[in-house]
């Protein structure tokens, strides 16, 4: 999760789009007030009023939810747990084989550290103080709103493999621009899909079809969902920059994203087959901006914003591992999420030695 680009460093933008409401449109004031009927939790990301917008792929919805964390970040320090998942699974009474851990946010003033979590069927929610701490986050009697998704998969839709398609019905999912953009699969010929949701949630979804070119697959796609993705602005342009399996980079333009539309979206770089992407984000060091995206099989690699603008579009199979866009590869192991904790820390979950840490690094170091 992940994601606010669209003008550069998340905060600052998400700063600037507060200070643009006005009293009436402030989404808190459009809440309802009881117990979300959530079926699941998964893709996170927070909005404008500290909003956290949580993805329920079973229910297929969004839903905006006051977490009431009213507490100011007192520094820019970093934040590091080890053996998260065994503390998160002692606090909800099992064992870390249980729980899975589907998505991590960053609320934009406390910088405390927010987890959607599995346990068995049953969603959580909780939350990492900056001390390390951990609190499950009560979701009875709070205020909150509900986006439905349009022609999401039938709860009982499998893929070839018997792999449900339901729960690809929101793979990701961020806000941007007075909009929450959500990624995954729909009921339609053409499966791949993103929705734009108005927010606060006032009417159904818009729904664009998808279409890139796999590199490594020599063909063009329609059913590959996108797996992680954030707004971001390439030159003067807003875009939606989407990686996927296997794992072309694709940049997709806002204003082509139109209800009813068939987009096509421009292959930027093949990052190497065989891999999933995991999460995408965006930092700025020494006046420049970088991108992260964290793999399954190759790593965290890093990106320079610059080459985007200029970048051939990729429509035909190569030879080589990789093309297009270059990047470097960090030394870290088993990262499986990023966010933004602060301009001056990226936050991650690992694994390592059969746990999942929580750890933060210094963008000067990288």
């Amino acid at each position: 999760m992940k994601k606010l680009h669209l003008t550069g460093v998340a905060m600052a933008a998400l700063s600037l789009v507060l200070l643009a409401l006005t009293t009436a449109e402030r989404p808190a004031t459009t809440l309802t007030y009881g117990t979300p009927d959530l079926q699941s939790l998964g893709a996170l990301a927070f909005g404008p009023d500290n909003l956290l917008l949580a993805g329920d792929a079973t229910g297929a919805a969004v839903f905006a939810l006051d977490v009431q964390d009213n507490t100011e970040a007192a520094d820019l320090a970093g934040l590091n747990v080890e053996g998260i998942d065994q503390k998160i699974a002692a606090l909800l009474g099992t064992t870390a084989d249980a729980i899975r851990v589907n998505d991590l946010a960053v609320h934009p003033t406390s910088q405390q550290v927010y987890l959607s979590v599995a346990r068995g069927d049953a969603p959580a929610l909780l939350r990492v103080t900056k001390a390390g701490a951990l609190e499950v986050v009560s979701l009875d009697d709070i205020g909150f709103s509900k986006g439905m998704i349009t022609s999401a998969p039938a709860p009982d839709a499998t893929d070839r493999r018997g792999r449900s398609l339901r729960t690809n019905t929101i793979t990701d999912l961020a806000y941007a621009n007075g909009k929450v953009y959500v990624a995954g699969l729909s009921n339609e010929e053409f499966a791949s899909h993103f929705r734009q949701l108005a927010f606060p949630f006032s009417e159904d979804a818009q729904s664009s079809s998808l279409e890139i070119f796999h590199v490594a697959h020599g063909q063009y796609e329609t059913h590959a969902p996108v797996r992680t993705f954030m707004p971001y602005a390439i030159g003067d342009a807003p875009h939606i920059l989407a990686a996927y399996t296997c794992t072309p980079l694709v940049a997709f333009p806002v204003g082509d994203l139109a209800e009813g539309a068939h987009v096509k979206g421009k292959t930027v770089a093949e990052l190497g087959n065989r891999n999933a992407p995991l999460d995408m984000v965006a930092f700025e060091k020494d006046g420049n901006e970088h991108l992260l995206i964290a793999n399954s099989s190759r790593g965290v690699m890093m990106l320079d914003a610059a080459d985007l603008p200029g970048a051939e579009s990729l429509t035909e199979p190569v030879e080589t591992l990789t093309a297009g866009v270059g990047y470097t590869t960090l030394s870290w192991e088993g990262v499986v999420q990023l966010a933004m904790l602060n301009a001056e820390q990226v936050i991650v979950l690992e694994e390592a030695d059969g746990a999942l840490n929580l750890r933060s690094y210094a963008t000067s170091t990288l």
